[in-house]
């Protein structure tokens, strides 16, 4: 690469194309991950929306394997502060320490009791769990 970055890459798409290409020759350079990049098409832009006293952060739902996975980032929180309520199809996650409140929820598959693992590191919280068959929908509660 050259001092002008513009002479290398005109757009977005070249750049992530060089990155790709990058990656398939195997040349040992950096590769980005857990890179996201959002193009709303309907003028909302994700990420932390303010209401109020609180933050209201995304939730990131995703499974692999057999489990479901949710994250989100609580950053400046200590663990004992921070609650998980499973009800139904949804999760409710509160968080306040000193002058900084969160609160968010997203639909979820509901959660099997006593499945539920929940780790803080970093300002991230992870929650993971099985999901429940139909018939055993519960309330579960996190710590």
């Amino acid at each position: 690469m050259n001092e002008k970055p513009n002479d290398n890459f005109r757009n977005l798409e070249d750049v992530l194309r060089h990155i790709m290409e990058m990656a398939e020759k195997g040349d040992g350079r950096p590769i980005f991950i857990g890179m996201k990049i959002f193009i709303p098409g309907d003028g909302h832009v994700p990420g932390p929306q303010q209401r109020g006293d609180s933050t209201e952060p995304d939730v990131e739902v995703y499974q692999i394997g057999d489990r479901v996975n949710l994250a989100t980032e609580l950053p400046g929180m200590s663990p004992e502060n921070i609650q998980v309520l499973f009800r139904e199809d949804r999760v409710f996650i509160w968080a306040r320490d000193g002058g900084r409140q969160y609160r968010t929820s997203a639909k979820v598959p509901p959660a099997k009791k006593d499945s539920v693992e929940i780790s803080y590191r970093n300002g991230v919280l992870e929650v993971s769990y099985l999901p429940a068959l139909e018939n055993e929908e519960e309330h579960v509660e996190g710590e």
